[in-house]
């Protein structure tokens, strides 16, 4: 019996870490950029050993926790400020212990005229120095396909100010969440040089969580949670009811 409530007891707190999971997911529907995060399960025991060893009762465990990269939608904004990475890469950003990578790209300029994200962190052109954009009062803002930013003044001269950083990395596995939308890039991980990509200036790619099939994942955790909750009652029940038994004379 004590096996049982165990088993039951693992795979309670399985379905409660992928309850949290989704609800961050859901949280962030309407976060630009931002990247779903899923969850895998695993049993402990396998084969012969959960046979043998445990005559059928297992133990389920979060196998991983990873991110979909796949994109998002592109929402229209009208900003020139706002920038959105249609195809393969990243934005570079500078973090407070290193860069950071992101797809989400609502950008402004601050006093100073450097380019920054919405939580002020500076952002890298393809050399890894900050942008500055300066005239921007007596000029218009544009950006190429390719990442390039150009002040476009009114007699018509275009001048070249920088050249957004847009990398992508050897392999996604090795990029670790750090906000909700920032992605630090573990050792063993690399940089890489990306062809299949353009900026689309004055649009955003909005998050790639699906509402509906998140809802349809948390009932399904939470019913299984319930479940597993009920069976531990039930063996909460059976070991008051032994203890009752062993009291008579």
């Amino acid at each position: 019996m004590v096996s049982g409530k165990y088993s039951a007891l693992a795979g309670a707190i399985s379905r409660e870490q992928s309850i949290n999971n989704i609800a961050a997911n859901l949280a962030n529907v309407n976060t630009t950029g931002y990247k779903r995060s899923l969850v895998s399960f695993e049993s402990l025991l396998n084969g012969e050993r959960q046979t043998k060893e445990a005559s059928g009762i297992n133990y389920s465990r979060v196998r991983q926790n990873y991110t979909d990269f796949s994109e998002g939608a592109l929402r229209p904004t009208e900003n020139p400020y706002d920038m959105a990475i249609q195809g393969e890469g990243f934005f570079k950003v500078q973090g407070p212990e290193g860069p950071l990578y992101t797809r989400r790209g609502d950008f402004l300029v601050d006093q100073e005229g450097n380019l920054r994200t919405t939580d002020g962190l500076p952002v890298l052109d393809d050399g890894n120095g900050e942008i500055t954009i300066p005239n921007t009062d007596i000029g218009e803002v544009a950006v190429s396909d390719e990442g390039g930013i150009y002040i476009l003044t009114p007699d018509g001269n275009r001048a070249e100010v920088a050249q957004l950083a847009v990398v992508g990395v050897n392999d996604t596995s090795q990029l670790k969440r750090r906000q909700d939308t920032t992605f630090e890039l573990l050792p063993g991980g690399e940089e890489t040089e990306v062809e299949n990509y353009s900026i689309v200036q004055g649009s955003l790619e909005v998050s790639n969580v699906n509402m509906t099939d998140e809802m349809a994942k948390m009932i399904n955790s939470y019913r299984t949670f319930e479940t597993y909750h009920k069976v531990l009652k039930s063996y909460s029940t059976l070991g008051e009811e032994q203890n009752d038994l062993g009291t008579i004379s």
